[in-house]
């Protein structure tokens, strides 16, 4: 259990981390776990990305979990601010959605438990 707390401060970090990096700060987040899965919404406010950015946080966090990668690698989330974590992120969760809405962008990611 105590791997599994740290692996969603790191895909909460790197997110957060990324956010700030490319945009403002106006970031809430909100980690939900039950006996099933852990949700984590982030929402930042007022943020300007173009369509290019939105596809590439889609693409990235949307690839196919895979438990042999997650199982090494976890722990180098966070090490560098290089886009490619991303997809590093992307081996570690079930499910991402980013939308933009208005001048907000929602990030639902959802990590079910193993």
């Amino acid at each position: 259990m105590q791997h599994e707390s740290k692996k969603i401060a790191l895909i909460v970090n790197e997110l957060v981390t990324m956010l700030l990096l490319n945009g403002n700060g106006n970031i809430e987040v909100d980690i939900k776990r039950s006996d099933e899965a852990t949700e984590i919404a982030i929402i930042q406010r007022k943020c300007s990305y173009d369509e290019d950015f939105i596809q590439m946080l889609r693409y990235s966090l949307n690839v196919h979990r895979q438990a042999e990668v997650e199982g090494y690698y976890w722990q180098l989330v966070g090490d560098d601010d290089d886009c490619d974590e991303l997809s590093l992120v992307g081996t570690m969760i079930d499910q991402a959605i980013v939308e933009l809405k208005d001048q907000d962008l929602w990030i639902d990611i959802i990590r079910k438990k193993e």
